[in-house]
């Protein structure tokens, strides 16, 4: 029986394990469009899941307890105060952001468990705070995917977590928003925490950092994208399920207007997402839900303008042309004459 070659075998474990690890990996990217699609489900589900009266008051009680050092008027309202007011200064929550945010309904020692209800706190009580995939399991596996190919991974990863941009006790969901001018100037704040360079820091670092009217300078009417426009809507790539947390740099970003400024507007799948199944067509204007924000060209256009403009700019181009035929006919009936 004929040998095969040390070549041909190790050709053929070479296929072999090129082989196992395409379908791995297609595996895993299946597995994960599915837990998203379900973890979209089940957050949505959870988020509208109501709380019965009982125990909604269970969970502000055990708040109050805890906001009474940990606010400022708890703190304030003290009979003994047996902590140094500066070392609770800063592990200060506020009360009504608290209540208004996505964990509000939340019972505190949810995620603080360990340690926590013995008072005071042990010293290494922070370090087993419950992480956040404890309970956004299914979500987390899509998002640390993302994250691991963000530039915020790349070039901080030592020094960076969820808590770095979303407070768990201020952090509200877009949609939960009356508007969405108030997410806008939510998600940008998070941004200019850490982005936030002005000309003064810049001559500081001696030109290694740029404010961001230097780096955005291309970007016509500035201050109106940033009062309108979150920056993860430039600096993520458009996805039809949730916004990405593959935060791109500069170099990645979305650099091309079009993309926003058209009827089929990126917009609808980024911000204004939570909202494109109320009315996208109101009085004419297309992308209406854009419009109660703010005007977007090429994307709150209004149909009837649009068409009156089309009939005008045809009567137009006809009374040229038959004032055209006319100068024509005119001529010729003149040379006729003189002929």
């Amino acid at each position: 029986m004929p040998k095969k070659s040390v070549g041909a075998e190790n050709d053929a474990t070479e296929i072999s394990t090129t082989m196992a690890g395409l379908i791995a990996r297609l595996v895993k990217t299946l597995g994960i469009v599915l837990m998203f699609n379900m973890s979209i489900s089940i957050a949505v589900a959870a988020e509208l899941t109501p709380i019965s009266p009982e125990d909604m008051q269970n969970i502000r009680n055990s708040q109050a307890e805890c906001l009474q050092c940990h606010s400022e008027e708890g703190f304030a309202a003290l009979e003994q105060k047996d902590f140094e007011l500066a070392q609770l200064q800063g592990l200060f929550v506020d009360k009504a952001a608290l209540e208004a945010s996505s964990h509000g309904r939340v019972d505190c020692l949810a995620c603080h468990v360990t340690g926590y209800k013995e008072y005071p706190h042990f010293k290494a009580a922070k370090s087993i705070i419950n992480n956040c995939d404890e309970c956004h399991t299914r979500l987390f596996m899509v998002i640390e995917e993302q994250y691991f190919e963000s530039v915020h991974h790349k070039q901080m990863k030592q020094k960076f977590d969820c808590n770095t941009c979303h407070d768990p006790h201020t952090f509200l969901k877009a949609s939960r928003f009356a508007t969405v001018g108030e997410a806008v100037a939510q998600d940008n704040a998070i941004c200019v925490q850490c982005h936030g360079i002005t000309k003064s820091l810049t001559k500081l670092s001696n030109g290694r950092q740029k404010d961001l009217e230097q780096t955005h300078d291309w970007l016509p009417n500035l201050t109106s994208h940033w009062e309108k426009v979150r920056c993860v809507d430039c600096h993520t790539k458009t996805s039809k399920k949730a916004l990405s947390h593959n935060i791109m740099d500069g170099k990645g970003a979305q650099r091309d207007c079009v993309n926003c400024h058209q009827l089929d507007s990126d917009l609808l799948m980024r911000q204004y997402a939570h909202l494109v199944e109320q009315e996208r067509e109101k009085y004419g204007f297309v992308n209406s839900i854009i419009l109660n924000e703010a005007y977007v060209i090429g994307a709150t256009r209004n149909r009837y303008i649009d068409l009156a403009f089309g009939l005008i700019s045809i009567l137009v181009l006809a009374g040229i042309g038959i004032h055209i035929l006319i100068r024509i006919v005119a001529r010729r009936r003149r040379n006729n004459s003189h002929d």
